[in-house]
């Protein structure tokens, strides 16, 4: 009985979050609507875990669906890295231009779309992370003007001391033109609400009692990953033990099971950690685009690949899906997955659904070539697990193998 209302993916219900589908609680709701108001500076503070880059990147694609919606997240230290950020978001190539040159190109870009008639909004999250350097530059574009109006709006999101820290570029440069909003650690009910609304998009709403929902919330520690989490877990339980309903006994054993695993991870010596069952051996990306190298990334156990601000590596182009593909970390070695994308991903320059990765291979994502960076040794093993603990996992469902296609614009 229990499996057949267990059939998605535990990982699937409790997901990241994506801009189009958020929980919107009173104070999420409030804040949202001052985030809607036209101002030349909003800012959206709140503490660890209070879901603000969700609510950011939620306002900023109820602003982008008639306007023009930039994301540059922190940290950033210079100039250089502000405009590259921006105008890879635009889809314009910054490779090789001097920081003026780039600064001109980013101006010609907004005369032309406020010629269109499109406001130009920049989202900024974790602007805390900003060094000086990147917030002289965020002066700067505050600072343009078209017609002797601003010619540039900025939504800033980080921790409550961000306020302090914009109050002299708030009242020399916007003046009133500005709105400021917070947000609170949630309540277990708000908590409670949330585990509720997830269900119900999967139309599991009473496969989790109240009584549970609510033992969840306390145990998460006011944290909605620490929800997601429990609620895995629980479900996981669930069809384990062939119950019905995640009621407060199994809502009591997943926290004795996340307890116990992060006591372990904690009684380890640092030695030994590096060597532990689940932590992969060190890897990296380099990512290119237009032959031009832009970025090297970590590999971790899971790094999330595609256009939306809410991966692991942000790939800004429409021709990507929002979680196109995700690289799975083993201790054997690295794996990669296509996240039923819509123009697929090569390996080498061939099409693949997923496959072992090995050290000089090369990704083909959309516009970026990704050169894979691992020990050598890793050429002979094979990560990838069995099929079922893979669907365990899976993000979004698979589909036929398709045979390679032009690339299409994703709206």
């Amino acid at each position: 009985m229990a499996e057949a209302r267990c059939l998605v993916s535990p990982a699937r219900v409790f997901a990241r979050p994506t801009a189009d589908q958020i929980w919107l609680g009173p104070d999420q709701q409030a804040a949202l609507s001052q985030l809607s108001r036209v101002a030349r500076l909003r800012l959206l503070t709140g503490p660890a875990s209070s879901g603000k880059s969700t609510l950011l990147n939620h306002a900023a694609a109820q602003i982008g669906l008639d306007n023009v919606v930039l994301h540059c997240r922190g940290p950033k230290d210079t100039a250089v890295g502000v405009l590259s950020g921006l105008l890879l978001g635009a889809d314009l190539a910054p490779w090789e231009l001097s920081e003026v040159e780039q600064r001109n190109l980013f101006t010609v870009f907004v005369h032309q779309r406020r010629a269109q008639g499109k406001r130009v909004v920049l989202a900024i999250d974790d602007a805390h992370t900003y060094e000086s350097g990147a917030w002289e530059e965020i002066e700067r574009l505050l600072a343009f003007k078209i017609e002797k109006r601003g010619a540039i709006e900025v939504l800033l999101a980080g921790p409550p001391a961000l306020a302090q820290k914009i109050d002299t570029m708030r009242a020399t440069l916007v003046g009133k033109e500005f709105e400021a909003c917070s947000l609170f650690p949630p309540s277990d009910q708000d908590l409670a609400s949330y585990i509720a609304w997830r269900l119900a998009r999967f139309e599991m709403g009473d496969l989790i009692t109240p009584d549970a929902a609510l033992m969840i919330a306390r145990m998460s520690g006011g944290r909605y990953a620490g929800v997601d989490v429990l609620c895995q877990i629980s479900l996981l339980l669930l069809r384990q033990l062939g119950l019905d309903r995640v009621d407060t006994d199994v809502a009591k054993k997943a926290t004795a099971l996340l307890v116990a695993r992060q006591s372990a991870k904690l009684e380890k010596d640092p030695v030994e950690s590096d060597e532990a069952a689940e932590v992969p051996p060190q890897g990296y990306l380099l990512i290119s685009r237009d032959g031009k190298v832009y970025n090297r990334m970590t590999l971790g156990q899971r790094t999330l690949l595609g256009r939306s601000e809410h991966n692991d590596v942000w790939l800004p182009s429409p021709y990507l899906s929002r979680h196109h593909a995700v690289i799975v970390g083993t201790p054997q070695g690295y794996y990669v997955v296509d996240l039923n994308s819509t123009n697929g991903l090569a390996l080498n320059g061939r099409q693949v659904e997923r496959a072992v990765l090995c050290d000089q291979d090369v990704l083909s994502i959309g516009p970026f070539r990704m050169k894979v960076q691992i020990p050598e040794w890793l050429a002979h093993g094979n990560p990838l697990p069995q099929s079922p603990s893979l669907a365990e996992t899976a993000l979004m469902p698979s589909l036929e193998p398709r045979s390679p296609a032009p690339m299409r614009a994703i709206k």
